[in-house]
């Protein structure tokens, strides 16, 4: 097993597009903070 935190991480099987949409404004922003409360806060 690795120690490599990459390999434990909550979020390694989550599409990247929900961390880094297409767009940086408004909707992108609002999608960005929803990825980061529902998944690495879990």
């Amino acid at each position: 097993m690795s120690l490599d935190w990459r390999h434990r991480a909550a979020c390694r099987d989550i599409d990247p597009e929900l961390f880094f949409p297409v767009g940086n404004t408004g909707p992108a922003i609002a999608q960005i903070e929803e990825a980061k409360k529902s998944v690495c806060l879990a």
